[in-house]
């Protein structure tokens, strides 16, 4: 639900906080090195965090035990970024690929990029993987076979950890960008169909409403910023 959320950082420790307090619950303390990216699965029975230690760890958030009940390796340089849906997990790392590990099956399947992986992002159909790169590009992929399915550029993000996500109907992708802008592709036809400004530095982190034409955006100038796009991006 939405009675807690976690954060993470350079101190190699997960918080998770109650949010009607304002008070730190637990203290989650397992990887090497810094925590890149937190991520709550589908029911927040489990909360998944990346590292700079080149692990995924994941939480049960319905017990005490004060250790991940499993640790999920493969990556040879830092893991940027986490997302759950089912049985999936799927990570991006600066070593240049998106790991999908099945832990109903207990396999690992790879895609290989070449550039480093900021971030990764699911559809809401549970179809797609999103995920953003440092050369100035959005891929998007089959989840069954990680084919890939289309790409997406115009946004310019070649030194900083920029997140992706999709919209609230999957109709749309968005990112953002080093010069400070928001933009938007149509998801089959990867056309950008909207690029809004208001930031002064890098985007670094964006995120949809679920249900509404409104989004949240933070960057490197220090503000957040809450987007109504009138009508939806069409």
């Amino acid at each position: 639900g939405n009675s807690s959320f976690a954060s993470c950082g350079g101190d190699r420790t997960v918080f998770v906080w109650d949010v009607a307090s304002g008070v730190i619950s637990r203290r989650l303390q397992a990887h090497e090195q810094r925590v890149n990216a937190v991520a709550y699965n589908d029911d927040c029975s489990i909360l998944l965090s990346a590292s700079y230690d080149k692990s995924v760890r994941c939480w049960d958030m319905r017990s005490k035990n004060v250790y991940p009940v499993q640790t999920l390796e493969g990556a040879s340089d830092s893991v940027s970024a986490v997302a759950c849906a089912g049985p999936f997990i799927y990570s991006s790392s600066i070593d240049g690929a998106v790991r999908a590990y099945d832990l109903r099956r207990g396999t690992l399947s790879v895609d290989q990029f070449g550039q480093p992986v900021t971030h990764v992002a699911l559809s809401h159909d549970g179809n797609c993987v999103l995920a953003s790169t440092l050369d100035s590009k959005l891929r998007l992929l089959d989840k069954a076979d990680g084919q890939l399915l289309t790409e997406y550029t115009g946004h310019c993000n070649t030194s900083f950890k920029l997140s992706c996500c999709l919209s609230h109907d999957d109709a749309f992708t968005l990112c953002g960008s080093e010069d400070g802008s928001v933009h938007v592709w149509d998801l089959v036809e990867a056309k950008r169909v909207m690029r809004l400004g208001g930031h002064r530095q890098p985007v670094a982190a964006i995120s949809c409403h679920p249900a509404r034409w409104e989004l949240l955006t933070a960057s490197h100038d220090g503000t957040a910023k809450l987007w109504k796009v009138p009508g939806g991006a069409g």
